[in-house]
């Protein structure tokens, strides 16, 4: 996550002298419609604000710990997000834009060339890895909730004595993780 910070302020400082203002003329040429449908897509970008809950067993202090980790998450993520669409939409006309399914390496190889291209690229690699981590550490937190209800089976609800983790719900996670791996891309 450090590593994936970095890289985007990076961006973002590389960039901002790059953005021709003149691109944002006319501001939502599709209308009000389409920002709307657009914030549908940016939504998502925050639904891992509710993994953070779901370690609360996990958390020194959590009635301080959990609201001040889920602010700044949300705080950090708006920013960064708003700058590097900024810079993104500055740099790249909407022709690039809309054919792209690479936007942000695309915007990083139009001011910093290949190599901005590549080190973009690993940002991504390292979202992807970041997010699928605290999904898997959230997933088995709710196994072990529901076995502990009794709702699922007892053996999902055991903590390993030397780490004090659902080892077995962390298991069963990444064994449905793995097992989504051989599912057609546009099925899942």
């Amino acid at each position: 996550v450090a590593g994936l910070l970095a890289l985007m302020a990076f961006y973002v400082a590389k960039g901002l002298s790059h953005v021709d203002v003149q691109r944002f003329e006319p501001f939502a040429p599709g209308g009000v419609a389409e920002v709307l449908s657009t914030t549908g897509f940016v939504f998502v970008s925050y639904g891992g604000l509710l993994h953070i809950a779901s370690m609360a067993e996990e958390v020194e202090r959590p009635g301080r710990t959990i609201p001040l980790g889920m602010i700044l998450a949300l705080v950090i993520v708006t920013v960064l997000y708003t700058l590097m669409v900024f810079v993104t939409t500055g740099v790249l006309d909407g022709a690039a834009l809309s054919g792209s399914r690479t936007p942000i390496s695309d915007g990083a190889g139009a001011f910093m060339g290949q190599s901005g291209r590549v080190a973009l690229a690993i940002g991504a690699i390292l979202a992807f890895v970041s997010t699928a981590n605290a999904g898997i550490m959230a997933a088995s937190r709710y196994l072990l909730a529901l076995s502990r209800d009794e709702l699922v089976p007892e053996p999902l609800s055991r903590v390993n004595r030397r780490f004090g983790t659902p080892h077995v719900a962390i298991l069963v996670t990444g064994a449905f993780v793995l097992a989504s791996l051989f599912l057609k891309l546009d099925i899942l």
